[in-house]
């Protein structure tokens, strides 16, 4: 039977993707540095009815995967711009297919990045499978499918969830140490961390404030689009004027290496909850702009976003599982569609009358 590994499958993302492939009668390995936390875990799953769950213990998942070959890998440990790479070419040259939920800008580029060597070894690598990447993506998809490129796309993701993490808290620390990033004439410029206010329009006529950020929808609207000017904003950093004026020193202190890796061991202690957010629905949007006027919008609505990104990722694990790979690097829309995001609950909504109010 085709395994699928989780590492970091005794935190919060692990476990609740774990549950899913289990629920769907998948047979999985629970990867991990804790014997114990990791037979907590698999008895959790295994209650659940499906097919028992292997335990491996490593502190080192590139080389076990070298050893072991598995099928398909799900990385869930943050902060992704340290583990992307290393576990994705372990998995290229294990011949292994692999899946992570990063939403950095950094790692999704440099993921994207392994394309040809990926389909060499006729290896199929997933990047950003959560909230983050697929539900502005599939937007933009939507937006520009049989159409030109667009002039300009903007997208902003808004997710509403019930905690926070310390893989998610990690890599909220590597995007700020990378400071403000938009693209230009097709090429990522510099800019200041926390610029660009939007009032992100719903449809129920009210607005969310977002501020822009490096994230991997950044890249993956760029790519979607093909247009020359792209930003991707988020409710998930301060919108408040006084927020926004630190943003740039803190993201500057976080540049350095050490001080960096203090606050990331910190944070994985740290027991923190998540800012209030309004309503009980998270939301995606997404912009685009033609030359001579036309304007586009979509919006993705959803539930709780861990939840959305547990079924994002382990519906992309089950159809690679299923032998629907294609070799490569993608995003998870750029491979398996927009669906891919009904398909994990969410419901798209398009309007392409209405000018986008900033």
């Amino acid at each position: 039977m085709v395994e699928i590994w989780i590492l970091g499958a005794t935190g919060r993302a692990g476990r609740s993707i774990s549950a899913e492939l289990c629920r769907g009668g998948h047979q999985i390995v629970l990867v991990g540095r804790n014997a114990q936390r990791l037979s907590e875990a698999a008895a959790a799953i295994e209650a659940l009815g499906g097919p028992t769950p292997r335990t491996l213990v490593t502190d080192d998942p590139a080389a076990q995967i070298a050893a072991d070959r598995p099928d398909v890998v799900v990385n869930t440990v943050g902060p992704f711009g340290t583990t992307t790479v290393p576990t994705a070419q372990a998995c290229v040259a294990a011949g292994s297919h692999y899946v992570d939920l990063a939403n950095e800008f950094e790692p999704v580029r440099s993921l994207l990045e392994l394309d040809t060597v990926a389909r060499a070894a006729g290896s199929t690598l997933v990047t950003g499978a959560g909230f983050g990447v697929l539900a502005t993506e599939a937007l933009v998809y939507e937006l520009c499918a049989g159409r030109p490129a667009p002039a300009r796309v903007r997208v902003a993701a808004m997710p509403v969830v019930d905690g926070l993490g310390p893989a998610v808290l990690a890599s909220v620390v590597d995007a700020a140490a990378t400071g403000g990033l938009v693209y230009r004439n097709g090429r990522p410029v510099r800019t200041r961390l926390g610029a660009h206010l939007q009032h992100t329009p719903l449809p129920d006529g009210t607005t969310r404030d977002t501020v822009a950020v490096p994230t991997g929808e950044l890249e993956a609207a760029l790519r979607a689009s093909g247009a020359a000017e792209v930003i991707a904003t988020s409710s998930e950093v301060p919108t408040g004027r006084t927020a926004r004026a630190a943003l740039p020193i803190v993201g500057a202190m976080l540049r350095v290496g050490a001080l960096r890796r203090i606050v990331i061991r910190a944070v994985d202690r740290w027991q923190l909850t998540p800012p209030s957010t309004p309503g009980d629905a998270s939301w995606a949007y997404a912009c685009a702009e033609w030359e001579g006027g036309e304007t586009r919008q979509a919006w993705l609505r959803t539930g709780e976003g861990y939840q959305f990104t547990s079924r994002v990722a382990a519906t992309v694990a089950a159809r690679l599982a299923a032998g629907e790979a294609r070799p490569g690097a993608f995003t998870p829309a750029a491979l398996f569609g927009t669906d891919l995001a009904r398909a994990a609950g969410g419901t798209i909504t398009v309007d392409t009358a209405v000018k986008d109010p900033r």
